[in-house]
Formats: C-alpha cells, sequence, structure tokens
C-alpha cells in the first residue's frame, strides 16, 4: 500500500503516521441533535393539530386564523384573507430569526410570532376556505420538504464522504511528537516589516485601558466586537514573544496585560447582560457564572495561558485578579482558576459537550478556544480538566458537528438541534482546524486535508474556491476581497507545518493588499482591525506554534535567564531576545531614527559583571537585585550580547 504524507516528515522517531477516516454517518444526524429536533416537531405538531381542529370544527375566522399563524409564517394572513399581510408577516418573522442567531434574542421569534397571530385574528374574514386549506398545509409541506432535501443531501455527502475515505486509507498523517524544551524552542529574527505591522497591535494595546481608539466599533454582539479584537490582538502579541523575542519582556508583556485588562472594561464584556434577558428571560450580567458564554470565557481564558505561559507572570492566577465591574456597587470577582472552572462545569454538563456561545447557538470554533484554555490550565496548574472533557468533546465534535463528507458545521442551534448547511464554508473550516490543533490535532489535520484539496497556488499566490461568503470581513461585515480568509490560512497552513500554503496566503496578502503607514505602522488599509490582527498573528507564527503555546509550555531556562526588562518605544523595536538560562542575546532595530538609548535588564546573577558586546561600555555589573542598565547607540540594526 502505498501511503501519501499530509504533513512535514517528524522530526523525532516517536512521530507516528496515523490514518484518520471520516466517521461513517449512523443516522441522518447525530443521537442527540436528532432527540431535540424531535422535541421541536413535537411542539409544532401540538400546535398544527390544534389549527386543524378549529378548521374542521370551525371555529371561527378569527380562532383559525390565530392558530395557523403558530404553525407556519403567514399562514394566517394567508386563511384570513390577506396575502399581501402574509407577505409581509413572513419578512417579520425572518427577520426575528435573523436577529436571534445574530443577537442571541431567542425571546424573538416567539415575540414577533405571537404578535402576529394575534394580528391575524383581528384582521381575519371569514369565506376563504380554499385558502384556508393551503394555509393548513403549509406546514406538513414546509416539514416534507425540509426532511427530504435534508436526506438527499445527507445521501451525496455520505457518497462523497465514501470516495475521501478511500482516499484517506492512503494518507499518512503525521502528528509531531511533544518538543525537547531542554533544547529550547526555535526563535527567528523579525524583519522590519515584520515589528512595521506588530506595531499596530502595540499601539492599540498600549492606549489607556479605558481608550479603545484605532478599533473598529460596529457592535458588541458579533465578530466584529470589541473582545474579539482584543482576543486577536492579544494571541498575535504572546505569539510574537513565543517565535521572535521570549528574552523580552517591557512594553510586549506591558501590552499583553492592556490586552487582557481591557478585556475586564464594561464596554468589551457587558453585552453579556442584554444577551441573557432577551435570551433567557434572566437579568444577571455576571459573565462567568452561568452555563454559556464560552465567546468570552473560552477566549479569554487562552489569553490569560498565552500570557502566563511566555512570560511566567502568575497575577492572573490570584482571586479577584480578573474582577468584571459592572457598576461601583456590582462587579464579579473572578481570576484564571474560576473562569477555566467556568469551561469545565460547563462542557460536562451539556449533552453535546459543546455549550453555546450566546443563549441557544453552540458554535464549533468557539468551543475550541474552551478547550485550549482546559490543555493550558491543566498544564499550568496540575489539573485534570482535560483528562476529563477532550475525549466527550472529541466524540461530539464528530457526532454531531461534522458532515458525512467530513466538513464542520460552523453553528448549531442548541434548542432544536438544526443547524445551516450554507454555515460550513471554508474560512468556518479553516479557523476552527487552526484553533482545534492543540486539543484535537487529529482532527485539525483531517479538516485541513480536506480544505487543502480546493486550494490553488498559481505564480507563487493562492487562489480559494469560490463560495458565498467568500469576500466577507467579519470584523466589518463588509464584502469584497478574501482578505480574512487569507489571513486564516495562513495561520492554519502554518501551524499545520505546510509552509507552502502559508507563504502563498502571506504573498497574496503582501501584493495584493494596499498599505496604510503611519509613521511606521503599517496595516492592511482596506481590512478591518480582525483581519489585520489575525494576519499579524499568521505572521509571527510558526510550526505548532500555537500547539507548543497551549499543551507544551516553553523551556525553563526562558523563565530564569537573562531578560530584556525595559526598553523605550517605539524608538527600541525588538527584532529577536533569547536567553540560555545564562547569557542574554538580542537584534534591536530603531523605530525612530538613530538615537542613544539604555536597555534595562534583569534576572541577572547580583554582583556578576557580565561582558556586553554591541554597547556603549564594554562590561556591567548587576546590583543587588539582578538588575542592570545597558547603553545602545541605535542606527540600525545592532546585535547586543551580555554574557
Amino acid at each position: 500500500m502505498t501511503t501519501v504524507d499530509a504533513g512535514p516528515e517528524p522530526t523525532d522517531s516517536h512521530a507516528r503516521g496515523v490514518v484518520l477516516q471520516i466517521p461513517r454517518p449512523r443516522s441522518l444526524m447525530g443521537a442527540e441533535s436528532a432527540r431535540r429536533a424531535r422535541r421541536g416537531l413535537l411542539v409544532l405538531a401540538a400546535l398544527w393539530a390544534l389549527a386543524a381542529g378549529l378548521v374542521l370544527a370551525d371555529g371561527g375566522a378569527a380562532a383559525t386564523s390565530g392558530a395557523l399563524a403558530l404553525t407556519f409564517p403567514g399562514a394566517g394572513m394567508l386563511a384570513g384573507g390577506h396575502p399581501v399581510l402574509a407577505l409581509v408577516v413572513v419578512a417579520l418573522v425572518v427577520t426575528s430569526l435573523v436577529a436571534w442567531w445574530f443577537l442571541g434574542a431567542t425571546v424573538l421569534p416567539p415575540a414577533v410570532t405571537l404578535a402576529c397571530a394575534g394580528w391575524s385574528a383581528a384582521v381575519a374574514d371569514a369565506g376563504h376556505g380554499t385558502a384556508t386549506l393551503v394555509a393548513l398545509l403549509l406546514a406538513p409541506a414546509a416539514v416534507a420538504l425540509s426532511v427530504v432535501s435534508h436526506v438527499l443531501r445527507h445521501r451525496a455527502q455520505a457518497r462523497r464522504g465514501e470516495r475521501l475515505n478511500a482516499e484517506l486509507a492512503q494518507v499518512r498523517f503525521t502528528v509531531s511528537p511533544p518538543p525537547d524544551l531542554d533544547a529550547g524552542l526555535p526563535v527567528v529574527e523579525s524583519s522590519a516589516e515584520d515589528l512595521a505591522r506588530l506595531r499596530f497591535g502595540l499601539d492599540l494595546a498600549l492606549q489607556p485601558l479605558e481608550t479603545f481608539e484605532g478599533f473598529t466599533h460596529l457592535d458588541q454582539y458579533r465578530e466584529a466586537a470589541l473582545r474579539y479584537q482584543l482576543n486577536a490582538l492579544s494571541y498575535g502579541l504572546s505569539m510574537a514573544q513565543l517565535t521572535r523575542t521570549p528574552a523580552f519582556h517591557g512594553y510586549l508583556a506591558e501590552a499583553q496585560r492592556n490586552a487582557i485588562e481591557k478585556m475586564l472594561e464594561r464596554k468589551a464584556w457587558g453585552y453579556w447582560a442584554l444577551e441573557n434577558l432577551w435570551g433567557n428571560l434572566r437579568w444577571d450580567p455576571e459573565p462567568v457564572e452561568n452555563s454559556e458564554n464560552i465567546m468570552l470565557t473560552g477566549f479569554f481564558g487562552l489569553m490569560v495561558t498565552s500570557y502566563e505561559t511566555v512570560t511566567g507572570d502568575d497575577r492572573y492566577a490570584r482571586p479577584g485578579a480578573l474582577t468584571f465591574r459592572w457598576s461601583d456597587g456590582r462587579e464579579y470577582a473572578h481570576d484564571l482558576g474560576s473562569v477555566a472552572a467556568s469551561i469545565h462545569r460547563n462542557s460536562l454538563a451539556n449533552d453535546y459537550a459543546l455549550f453555546p456561545c450566546e443563549p441557544n447557538w453552540i458554535y464549533t470554533v468557539c468551543n475550541t478556544f474552551g478547550a485550549n484554555t482546559l490543555l493550558a490550565h491543566d498544564r499550568l496548574r496540575g489539573t485534570s480538566y482535560s483528562a476529563e472533557t477532550l475525549e466527550r468533546l472529541r466524540d461530539g465534535y464528530e457526532r454531531e458537528f461534522f458532515r458525512p463528507d467530513g466538513k464542520l458545521l460552523g453553528v448549531r442551534a442548541s434548542y432544536l438541534g438544526l443547524s445551516w448547511n450554507f454555515w460550513a464554508n471554508p474560512s468556518v473550516q479553516t479557523t476552527t482546524s487552526f484553533w482545534m490543533h492543540p486539543a484535537l490535532t487529529d482532527l485539525s489535520l483531517r479538516t485541513w486535508w480536506l480544505l487543502k484539496r480546493d486550494l490553488e497556488i498559481r505564480d507563487g499566490l493562492l487562489h480559494q474556491p469560490r463560495f458565498l461568503t467568500k469576500g466577507l470581513d467579519p470584523g466589518s461585515y463588509l464584502l469584497g476581497r478574501d482578505t480574512f480568509g487569507q489571513a486564516v490560512t495562513m495561520m492554519a497552513a502554518r501551524e499545520i507545518g505546510d509552509e507552502e500554503y502559508a507563504a502563498a496566503a502571506q504573498r497574496t496578502l503582501d501584493e495584493r493588499e494596499p498599505i496604510e503607514d503611519r509613521d511606521g505602522v503599517r496595516r492592511m488599509k482596506d481590512a478591518s482591525g480582525l483581519a489585520n490582527l489575525y494576519a499579524t498573528l499568521g505572521r509571527f507564527l510558526r510550526q505548532d506554534g500555537l500547539r507548543d503555546l497551549v499543551a507544551h509550555g516553553v523551556p525553563h531556562a526562558w523563565h530564569t535567564g537573562p531578560v530584556l526588562a525595559e526598553c523605550a518605544y517605539p524608538e527600541v523595536l525588538v527584532a529577536k531576545a533569547v536567553t540560555d538560562g545564562h547569557a542574554l542575546d538580542l537584534i534591536l532595530l530603531p523605530g525612530r531614527g538613530s538615537v542613544r538609548t539604555t536597555l534595562g535588564v534583569e534576572r541577572l546573577v547580583p554582583g556578576r559583571t557580565y561582558t556586553v558586546d554591541g554597547g556603549l561600555e564594554p562590561t556591567v555589573t548587576a546590583d543587588a537585585d539582578g538588575r542592570a542598565i545597558v547603553g545602545v547607540d541605535l542606527d540600525g540594526r545592532r546585535e547586543v550580547r551580555l554574557r
């Protein structure tokens, strides 16, 4: 049997080749989704039986129209002799459903449906027998059409899944073993262009905590929300520290702390009070101690664990370190432990293992952030959350959230168990594949393999397949070029180790996107803040970068050796900073032209004299606290070494 390598060759003899098949569907839906769908159908059947009884009993035009209005949008108006108003009702109900999905406003569709039922009853005219019969048949016809459509689509997907499994049987997926942390992790030098892109995020983060200038301000409920920009900002900064400057804290660590603490500002998390009210009929702004809201807890937890991993700073593990203040007299005191415990509890309590972002809606990508938070928390704190949840989560994904052709479903309605076939587009697949890589590595690799089949590299540029929302920038809700899709493809390909595709995506963005340059701060002019920040994350990634950050951590020497603790921003740009536990190696670039400046170095051996290569003085002696000041002339690329 010929095997095809699905990724780069393993770097260790313990790396293993695995075959990953798409599970064969046992039925038309996963067992839990089917159970919830049947529950919804029973409610609809009861309403339809009531309407049919009123029609048969000639219960009067008002009662009949009102009852029919509960079975299908516009049915009441149609039965009542108002076909034009029936179209108006359809538009109102559809709008309420879109708002339900967009805002988590669970109460809106039933409220609109009940209001339209009352309206239908109030304006109903008698004597419309044919229209009444048509109105009565709308619901069963719609259900039958939906079932037939789903069956046909499911069978086609299952046939495609069988063909793909025949190919997958020949594919060897290489899952890299844990890195040898004693031997160190790869650290490379940032280019001037890398640093100019990083400065966009640094400038956003280093402003006062209550200030959000430069962020996209559209709404706080969907992808353009401030919290998602803060998440992406934080992840990109942590990745830059991991892969380029692990021995630099200074303004880079400060920027990460600011991103975390900006999440505690009410404008970033206060959306939950309204979502909880109109989604659950419960007024309680508490953002963590609830059964949903993984769109905050999962994403936020990964911000905090990533920061602690790269800096060694455990301040956010202390009680009350993450306190959400609603008002002067009302606050919710949390820390990393309580955030992780909330995710763990909700994952175990939900029959899907995945649990909702917002009232009713379960998103597959959001739950990868929860899994990553638990995995990192276990490593940092010695808990066993992942051991208790990951197999359930894997099973939940495979049974309920993968289609028979191996594609991920992006969302599922918790109450009804239903999903939308169109919400399985390549951007959903790519983003989820990336964030799934640390905790569910094999599922991530299989998803990327399926995605890559539809990608094409021509003249060094990446061409993506056509799909409905290909040009959507979710950070601005605008349609245009596939900028966001290119950014997340770069992320997934680079993380998995498919550098050919990552480089093509990065080159596509670099050559195609107009650039705005303000005093050395560069960003893609026509893209949202979210797309820019994800592109920065992709630029600073390396193979297994996210997996190492989440699951494996960093070498002990990085948390004990000398560190560049202070330098001026943006006068000093740090292209590389690494320690072996004893020496400190730096590569610096000027951010505002030539300058004579000082560097604050910490974690030196107290009283020891160090040789300085590249500094103003040939030696420096650490004070009693292990600190020293090193002077440098920065007139171009400069290497500085303390040994």
